[in-house]
């Protein structure tokens, strides 16, 4: 990994600062949070203090509290009339909670909605049965299939099941002893996929205020028992009483309202009995900025919340004894703070009487959550402009070191040219750190080996310099001596001695001519010459001086235009035939080829023989490295393919050595710029 990317991971820890404020901030939240909630219950406490001292204003009818639980049905207060089609349109756009009403065994059979307009109780009931049971007049029975019983509180209905048409309400009047029709009771059945619907209207006098429902599922058309039961009558055959909201305690609970603080007054079984204040209103406001808000909260919520239902209140807060206190997600991801206290009075410290209902106050968190995300939003902006700052200032100190690290490997990398020698413009550093230490101790080591390498590119001529007087003097010995009269032993000793002699002088030879080269070949004039026809005039040359060698040309026809120094390039070619004929076996091919592109000349030239050793491919063309196994009996110092690479070099070109993919020898190219 980059210094910058390691600098970069080390400052995201200042991210640990915003993360803290953001756990002060919860803390603070929470703080902020449970003294909201007991101020909550503050005013629900004095709420239902003020109904417990007078009773009858939750609770007009003491009868109602002594009737069986789920006895009673509750009246919504409609804002029109519904059209009594059978369809229930209306109903599905008022969004009422419905009363759900289970057979004997416990599944869902049936559904029932209540509504109050005017003077006028309306009724929708969804009965989940698919297979039907009409009524059939020829049994002379009041319903004898599927049927529907409204019980009021003098009157008892019977509602024969139909699967389209209006409803016939039938009620046996004793007097007479005869079955009639009351006509006050409109309405109409539907049928459906999953069941029949019906909807109807009853005058509310005609209730008596008491109301209850049964309905028969029967198999067959025959009167018979019914297989499925559901409804709201008690055991003891009396109906519920209609639970309404009250109009005293609405005027009560007025008195108590505050902006953004809904009240509600709620029986023993949960029915609204009073409604005070709204809370949608934060909400509006709220979501001009939903976005944001929902961020900060996700970054300080606590434990998860309960959604809060949109038309009904929580059975958490209706279905309790005890003071209850939770938190509800709201629209926006807010929170709403909800308490409900019950209300209880008593008649000493010992009895208690029946629970008469509970007070639930709502309120938005809004204001608390509007400070905290305020404290949040400085936070995060005092924070990022410190991190940013730090992270900038992180940033601009790693490309600095990074600028510098390059810098020095660049030199690094740059400080030897391809033929190996020092280039000596190795820049030094003013810095007085680690990295400034490291370029000046890379410099002082530079410095040091290049001395040494012109210590060893002059030592070739210094030898030969050195070494020609005294080989001079122990030649012109061997040949006074070979003059001489010597008997065959001696004589055999003066020859070795001078086949020695002479092989020691044309190693100083090549030593004293190795050293001037380079001096040489810089100092070559170019001239546009024809590579084609210097190539022809070579190989033929190359056959008559090797006939134990087969040599063979390849090239486009026409001129082979080039820039260059043309005597150079044959001392190249010579390097390179000579190379490979020493390599070759005996009659073999040699084969010289040239390749013309776009950009460059590709001169190859190829031979049979032993391959390359792995590693030698580069070394090769070094000075004074040389792979033949001949004992040194030749006098070979591997200055030829140097002597050729630097050729190469002179022309701009590039000389590599490969052996043959099938491994048969080993191929000399070199790449010529046009």
């Amino acid at each position: 990994m980059k210094l910058r990317r390691q600098l970069l991971l080390v400052s995201l820890v200042a991210l640990a600062l915003p993360w803290a404020g953001c756990q002060y901030l919860r803390q603070v939240e929470q703080a902020l949070a449970q003294g909201q909630i007991q101020a909550l219950e503050a005013t629900a406490s004095a709420v239902a203090a003020r109904l417990a001292s007078a009773p009858q204003l939750i609770a007009p009818d003491p009868e109602r509290h002594a009737r069986p639980p789920g006895a009673q049905l509750y009246l919504h207060p409609l804002p029109q009339a519904p059209l009594l089609d059978g369809y229930g349109d209306e109903w599905r756009q008022w969004r009422l909670p419905a009363r759900q009403l289970p057979d004997t065994d416990g599944s869902p059979f049936a559904q029932v909605t209540l509504g109050q307009f005017d003077n006028h109780v309306y009724l929708l009931l969804t009965v989940a049965d698919r297979t039907p049971a009409h009524h059939d007049p020829r049994t002379g029975l009041l319903a004898s299939g599927d049927a529907v019983a409204i019980h009021t509180a003098d009157h008892h209905y019977t509602l024969p099941v139909a699967s389209q048409g209006p409803v016939h309400a039938l009620w046996h009047n004793p007097s007479r002893g005869t079955d009639e029709r009351e006509l006050r009771l409109r309405g109409r059945w539907t049928s459906s996929a999953s069941g029949y619907q019906l909807e109807m209207a009853i005058p509310l006098s005609l209730t008596g205020g008491e109301l209850a429902l049964e309905i028969a599922d029967r198999a067959d058309s025959d009167g018979g028992q019914p297989r499925r039961n559901a409804g709201t009558l008690p055991a003891d055959g009396r109906p519920g009483k209609l639970v309404r909201p009250l109009p005293q305690l609405q005027a009560e609970l007025d008195h108590f309202a505050r902006p953004q603080l809904h009240l509600a007054v709620v029986d023993s079984e949960g029915f609204l009995l009073a409604g005070s204040g709204q809370i949608e209103a934060a909400y509006e406001k709220e979501s001009q900025f939903w976005l944001r808000s929902w961020i900060y909260r996700r970054l300080l919520s606590g434990e998860p919340q309960s959604p809060m239902p949109e038309d009904t209140l929580p059975a958490t807060l209706t279905q309790n004894r005890v003071t209850a206190r939770q938190w509800f997600r709201g629209p926006f991801a807010s929170r709403i703070g909800a308490v409900s206290v019950p209300v209880v009075t008593r008649a000493d410290d010992v009895v208690e009487r029946p629970l008469l209902g509970r007070v639930i106050a709502l309120q938005s968190g809004q204001v608390l959550q509007s400070l905290t995300e305020s404290a949040a939003h400085r936070l995060w902006l005092i924070s990022c402009v410190a991190a940013g700052t730090a992270l900038l200032l992180l940033l601009g100190y790693a490309s600095w070191l990074s600028w510098r690290i390059r810098r020095l490997h660049r030199a690094a990398q740059n400080a030897v040219d391809a033929s190996g020698k020092l280039r000596g413009n190795f820049p030094r550093s003013r810095m007085d750190d680690e990295l400034g230490a490291l370029n000046r101790a890379f410099a002082s080591l530079l410095a040091e080996l290049d001395q040494y390498h012109q210590y060893l590119r002059t030592l070739a001529s210094k030898l030969s310099h050195e070494l020609r007087t005294p080989l001079a003097v122990v030649r012109s010995s061997l040949d006074n001596l070979a003059a001489g009269t010597l008997d065959e032993q001696n004589r055999r000793y003066a020859e070795r001695a001078m086949e020695g002699s002479a092989r020691l002088s044309g190693i100083l030879n090549s030593l004293a001519a190795a050293s001037h080269l380079e001096a040489s070949i810089q100092q070559a004039e170019r001239e546009d010459f024809d590579l084609a026809d210097l190539l022809e005039v070579l190989i033929q040359s190359y056959a008559d001086a090797q006939p134990g060698h087969k040599f063979t040309l390849e090239k486009p026809y026409g001129t082979m235009p080039l820039c260059g120094a043309p005597e150079l390039l044959a001392q190249l070619l010579d390097k390179l035939v000579d190379n490979a004929c020493s390599f070759a076996p005996a009659g073999s091919e040699i084969r010289v080829s040239l390749q013309p592109s776009a950009d460059w000349y590709r001169l190859s030239v190829e031979n049979d023989g032993p391959l390359l050793p792995e590693g030698y491919t580069q070394k090769l063309f070094d000075s004074l490295v040389s792979i033949r196994d001949d004992g040194g009996k030749a006098g070979h110092l591997g200055l030829g393919l140097h002597i050729a690479r630097l050729i190469a070099d002179f022309h701009r070109g590039r000389l590599t050595a490969t052996n043959r993919e099938d491994g048969s020898g080993v191929i000399f190219t070199l790449e010529l710029p046009r």
